[in-house]
Order: C-alpha cells, then sequence, then structure tokens
C-alpha cells in the first residue's frame, strides 16, 4: 500500500489599497507565513522578488504612496520549496474590497482588481463566477530549494468611472494569498485526493491539465 505524503503550508500575502476621496491614496503588500504545517520534510515559502521592486520594498512588503486607478505596480510573487522533497505548487489568490471595519463589501466588483502574469509556467484557472478567487498551478515539479517563476508580475487598479466613486472611494483593495504543496511521488492520486482535481502530466512530469 503506498503512503501519501501531502502538506499544506498556508502562507499569506495581503495588498491593500486604499482609496480616499475617489483616488486611491495609499498601497501597501504584505508576505508573511503563518499557520505552517509541516510533515516529515516538506515546505514551501511565498516570497517576493525585492530585485525587481526594491524602490518600493519595506519589512519585506511593499509601500507606494499617491497611487491613483489606472496605475500598474510591479509585485513579483514566487514559491520556494524549503522541504526535502520534488513537490506541486498551487497558489490561491482571493482578491476582493473591504470596509473600514475590515469587512468585505459585496456590492464591490473583485473584478476591477487585476493581477498581471507574464509566463507560461503556470496553468491559471479564473472560471471563478464572483471573479475573486484565482487559483495557480505550477506546470513543473520543484526541486528542493528551488524557486518557481513567478504567479503574480504586477497589480493594477482598474479604472473606475465616475459612477462608481461614491461606492470605491471608502473601500480598500485586498488580495490573500495562499501556497500549498504536495510531492511528486503518488501526486496524481494525492492532488486528487487534497485538492479535488484529475491531474493529467506528460513524460517528464509536468502538469499538462487539472480539472474537477
Amino acid at each position: 500500500m503506498k503512503k501519501k505524503m501531502t502538506l499544506m503550508i498556508v502562507a499569506a500575502g495581503l495588498f491593500v489599497v486604499a482609496i480616499v476621496g475617489g483616488s486611491i491614496a495609499y498601497f501597501t503588500a504584505d508576505t508573511r507565513a503563518k499557520n505552517a504545517i509541516t510533515a516529515g520534510n516538506l515546505g514551501v515559502e511565498l516570497k517576493v522578488d525585492e530585485e525587481k521592486v526594491s524602490q518600493y520594498i519595506e519589512n519585506n512588503g511593499l509601500k507606494v504612496s499617491g497611487a491613483l486607478p489606472g496605475d500598474r505596480y510591479d509585485y513579483p510573487i514566487y514559491a520556494y520549496n524549503s522541504g526535502d522533497f520534488p513537490s506541486y505548487i498551487r497558489i490561491t489568490l482571493t482578491k476582493y474590497w473591504s470596509d473600514s471595519h475590515d469587512e468585505k463589501n459585496f456590492d464591490a466588483d473583485s473584478a476591477k482588481i487585476l493581477l498581471e502574469n507574464n509566463n507560461s509556467d503556470w496553468i491559471i484557472d479564473t472560471s471563478d463566477e464572483n471573479n475573486e478567487v484565482v487559483y495557480c498551478y505550477y506546470k513543473k515539479p520543484i526541486d528542493s530549494k528551488t524557486s518557481t517563476t513567478h504567479v503574480v508580475d504586477a497589480i493594477k487598479i482598474a479604472d473606475l468611472k465616475n459612477a462608481d466613486q461614491d461606492l470605491y472611494s471608502p473601500l480598500t483593495i485586498k488580495v490573500d494569498v495562499e501556497v500549498d504543496v504536495i510531492q511528486k511521488v503518488a501526486a496524481k492520486d494525492a492532488i486528487l485526493a487534497e485538492w479535488g482535481l484529475d491531474a493529467q502530466f506528460d513524460s517528464n512530469g509536468n502538469i499538462v491539465s487539472i480539472s474537477e
């Protein structure tokens, strides 16, 4: 009987954009690991490519003042396999608007929060009908002490119509980032059990498709 080792490490990155008086006045982001769960010697970390955005980085977060709707900011995020085994990585991005009490505003459109990815190393699932949750599957198994390419290259705030100002002015953009990992051995069964998905692989072990 084959033993299945799986690991979910939750790492959180938070993009925060405060809109004041009809314009975005402040932009901040942070990536911090939390609620880490270990299983054997599997592990994963969420990182920011600080060399790409060194002028904005402060304490591993990104801060920009004076941002406006339509502005784009580089914020390259990637995952690092800190464990000892080759593994498959999934990153889940959840974007939404919140009010001054940090509660989700259900009237605001999450599609106005734009996340850019400029490479083909990821299978990106944007089928969520609410435009809130984006699932990103790295196609290649990642060797120990190796990184993925960027899952997000930049964040952009969509243009807002004048009629939208009253709704969006007091709100904050948030994008939560979670990463989990499954070991390469017996990965097909593990992905089905842990993620509830059917993954198909090529002869090199790369994921070519993934579906419910």
